[in-house]
């Protein structure tokens, strides 16, 4: 079942439709087209029904257009989550039902826009992916200036990137052709500097502390001496010294953000574990006689937790040790930089890096211990991208990453702590101004990208879709009752008529033309002023020499031709001098030979 229309009892968004407004229903383009006919909702056919030919992966495609002020965030909002509302839901062969709540949907909302709030109210089943929400979730937590802030919101943005840029490329979409990264600096994260000290241990199991902090101890003290080594008896220069120590300091630096992220987990699991640890007594001799890297697998082959007489050995998050040896693996002299903490891969490296990652993390999903959001790494790209590209990416790889998370059942939401316990195979996609920064040949595609992409995104769902948009190139690719007009008055908004507009397959210039998107003419509204006063001007018939030069200037540069020769003609009549009006005669029959001979 799709959800065809929206109910909004009487006076209950004042703030849009004005105090008292009557009871309202908002039709998004199912079979049918709902009406209220007193107290009682009735049906008629929509003449305009064609989703069905349009797509079986989208149920319905619906586009909330309006000025500046007109309402359509708020609307997606109390669509997704209001209360008091009733949704009109619609079967396949056009039977329907009125129902209290869309809980068994699951509702994604995405902006590109900075607002004021999150969807603090955000009810079961919902999803917010704003910017305000990203840039939290992305800081997992955490209070820092807020330049760590943004830094850590854009290494997760990065790593969202090339997940998604690895997606794409397999869609063999050519349309655009989406920045690659030729590389990718991934930096190591820093977790609490003294968490292995057992005075600060606060929830790790007593039995398993010592051979933590021995191994804290093991990987400061075998990374001292492995540099000290790397160097003794060889002739060799400073700066293949500083290499020397670089790639050594990289390693053990690894070890230890791989150890402390670990131990996190265990901090993170609350008092559930205190003093239901095991390890192998001969824990201290084992870790002793060990490198670094073997001492640690041993300790997760031979150490755990319990509950009663069940074990919970820490060898499930061995996949750990995957990302930690294809790490060291592949650097090398050509991805080491000047911060011995911060490496340069390739970007098919850096690919592998996160799927690795990936692995591990989840490997907690449904486990003993918690999933932890707070990440080993810090991503940043090798290039800028224009604004554009970073509106696409940013809008297609968020929801990229939010359909893994959920076929995977990673719940990373900090606005629910049951966000993933409703979710079935219905999805409604909330996209409130998607095509932000976009170039107008991506506007006049907007709608089928996200038709070819978002199911293939989504794979395993029924997908609805309501979009807002400022844009009438939108439009042309939507059935006119799928568009919800909000016409924005002094103080008020009103639900526009959909039946006298044309939309579907319309010429985009008409649909400019189209009072509802531009008044008082199709022309910047400076250069429309500028018009003006030389009109004035002209019509004094007493202008000086100066002014005269001034507008012959102006009358050059406008490339409207209507306008242009108007003009050129009314200069002409206020100062008896015919040379300008010759002048641009003269230059379009230049033009229109030219255009005669290309067609010869």
């Amino acid at each position: 079942m799709k959800i065809a229309a929206f109910y909004i009892p009487q006076d209950h968004l004042p703030f849009i439709f004005g105090d008292n407004h009557e009871p309202l229903i908002i039709n998004f383009g199912g079979k049918n087209i709902y009406h209220l006919d007193g107290e009682y909702v009735t049906a008629s056919e929509n003449r305009y029904f064609i989703d069905d030919l349009l797509s079986d992966s989208i149920d319905l495609f619906s586009c909330i257009v309006g000025n500046n002020g007109g309402g359509k965030t708020t609307l997606l909002h109390q669509i997704s989550n209001g209360y008091g509302y009733k949704y009109i839901m619609e079967k396949d062969n056009g039977d329907w039902e009125l129902s209290d709540g869309i809980e068994s949907v699951h509702r994604v909302y995405f902006t590109p826009y900075l607002n004021h709030s999150t969807f603090d109210e955000v009810t079961n089943n919902s999803k917010d992916l704003s910017k305000l929400a990203l840039l939290k979730l992305d800081n997992h937590g955490d209070q820092g200036l807020f330049e760590e802030f943004l830094d850590a919101h854009n290494s997760e943005t990065v790593k969202r990137w090339v997940e998604f840029n690895d997606f794409y490329s397999t869609l063999g979409l050519k349309e655009i052709p989406l920045p690659i990264f030729e590389k990718v600096e991934i930096e190591l994260n820093h977790f609490e500097n003294n968490i292995h000290k057992p005075r600060n241990y606060h929830d790790t199991s007593s039995q398993l502390t010592s051979a933590l902090t021995q191994l804290f101890e093991k990987i400061s003290e075998e990374g001292d001496a492995r540099e000290i080594e790397a160097g003794r008896g060889k002739k060799i220069t400073n700066r293949e010294a500083e290499k020397i120590s670089v790639l050594v300091r990289f390693e053990y630096a690894l070890y230890e953000t791989a150890l402390g992220k670990f131990v996190l987990s265990l901090e993170r699991a609350g008092n559930k574990y205190l003093e239901e640890g095991y390890i192998s007594e001969d824990y201290h001799e084992k870790i002793s006689s060990l490198e670094v890297r073997y001492a640690m697998q041993w300790f997760f082959e031979n150490a755990g937790v319990f509950k009663g007489e069940e074990k919970h050995s820490f060898a499930n998050y061995l996949s750990l040790f995957d990302l930690i040896d294809y790490i060291i693996s592949i650097h090398d002299d050509d991805s080491i930089t000047d911060n011995w903490r911060k490496i340069n891969v390739y970007n098919d490296q850096a690919l592998m890096i996160m799927r690795l990652y990936n692995v591990f993390n989840n490997s907690f999903i449904g486990n003993w211990f918690n999933y932890v959001e707070k990440p080993m790494f810090r991503f940043r790209p090798d290039m800028v991208i224009s604004s554009g590209e970073q509106s696409f990416l940013n809008l297609f790889s968020t929801l990229y990453y939010h359909a893994e998370n959920i076929k995977n059942g990673v719940d990373i939401d900090l606005h629910s702590s049951a966000s993933l316990e409703y979710i079935n195979d219905k999805v409604l996609l909330l996209i409130d101004e998607g095509d932000n920064a976009f170039h107008p040949q991506w506007k006049k595609e907007y709608v089928k990208y996200l038709r070819q992409i978002l199911p293939l995104i989504f794979s395993g769902y029924k997908l609805q879709v309501i979009i807002t948009s400022h844009d009438p190139l939108t439009l042309s690719d939507l059935p006119k009752n799928n568009v919800i007009f909000l016409e924005k008055m002094s103080s008020f908004t009103v639900l526009g008529q959909p039946n006298y507009r044309r939309t579907f397959g319309a010429n985009i210039s008409d649909l400019f033309k189209d009072t509802f998107f531009m008044k008082d003419g199709q022309i910047g509204s400076f250069v429309a002023g500028v018009i003006g006063d030389v009109i004035s001007d002209i019509k004094t018939r007493s202008l000086d020499p100066g002014r005269v030069q001034e507008i012959r200037r102006l009358i050059n540069c406008i490339d409207e031709p209507i306008i242009k020769f108007k003009l050129g003609e009314m200069l002409s009549e206020a100062t008896d001098d015919k040379s300008l009006e010759k002048q641009l005669i003269d230059e379009e029959i230049i033009r229109l030979q030219e255009r005669r001979n290309r067609i010869q």
